[in-house]
């Protein structure tokens, strides 16, 4: 999906970043709840994108790895001096040496993957009794105005259906049915995590357009109806959000951007550490 340089730019700019709050439980979870100026030596990001979760990573870490099997995403990350990002798939580490890594993460990435390979790549690199496996995604999220937000679903569910992969849908329910593959059950915690971002309609379709059922839809049907789709969509939210002062004010002139609106878009944490050598 991401061979196209646009596409990439638009995944960069408009992807929403991730609460701090996961990443402040991922720290306390790892150092057992203590309070400690320490940070954790060795994490890996996989299906990092272009580096979103892998910068605030990069923060508490002393080196993070981030890798993707998308040379351009790689091409286009957000780069930091502790950070060295690698083209590499998530069911194959064997550039790791086993037991070697303290910290793995993956942001709404594990749908996407071969899971029962990369959980088996995971157990392995993870450093025993210490080694966290962090797991979290989100699904499509709420809008703020009840008619926008009906539009909003039934783009996704209905419009799109079928150009999303079937994978997709395993978001949906925040990983609940992946569950029963994760590893060390024992020590297994989830949180739930809510977060709330205003932004304008000219960047939520911006965000719109880098999901990959959208351009899975211009693929298949081309520039003109896919301009045409994300067209009529943008008029309907506008009419929701766009009280006019006059009958007929709903012309080309409107600023997208300066229609404000909120997503409420809660994010779903698992954590488990490698409770065994």
């Amino acid at each position: 999906m991401f061979d196209d340089e646009e596409h990439t730019a638009k995944y960069r700019l408009h992807r929403p970043g991730y609460p701090k709050k996961i990443f402040e439980h991922i720290l306390d979870y790892y150092f057992d709840g203590k309070i400690t100026d320490k940070k954790i030596p060795l994490a890996l990001d996989v299906g990092c994108g272009n580096g979103q979760a892998t910068v605030d990573l990069s923060s508490f870490c002393e080196r993070v790895i981030g890798i993707d099997v998308s040379a351009n995403q790689i091409a286009y990350a957000i780069q930091r001096d502790n950070i060295e990002y690698q083209c590499h798939t998530a069911e194959d580490l064997s550039f790791l040496q086993s037991n070697s890594v303290d910290l793995i993460t993956i942001a709404t990435t594990l749908h996407w993957l071969d899971i029962e390979m990369f959980l088996e790549e995971a157990k392995r690199v993870l450093k025993p009794k210490t080694g966290v496996l962090a797991i979290w995604t989100y699904a499509l999220g709420t809008l703020d105005n009840p008619k926008a937000d009906a539009m909003y679903h039934e783009f996704h569910h209905v419009l799109l259906f079928s150009y999303w992969n079937a994978k997709r849908w395993l978001a949906d329910d925040y990983y609940q049915s992946l569950v029963p593959l994760l590893p060390y059950k024992s020590t297994l915690c989830q949180y739930t995590i809510e977060n709330r971002t205003e932004t304008t309609i000219g960047h939520f379709f911006g965000f719109i357009e880098s999901l990959s059922a959208c351009q899975t839809y211009r693929k298949q049907n081309g520039e003109d109806a896919y301009h045409e789709m994300l067209s009529v969509l943008r008029d309907k939210l506008i009419k929701s959000y766009h009280k006019p002062k006059l009958r007929n004010d709903y012309d080309d002139a409107i600023d997208f951007d300066s229609i404000v609106m909120t997503i409420s878009n809660p994010n779903r944490l698992y954590l488990m550490k490698k409770n065994q050598m």
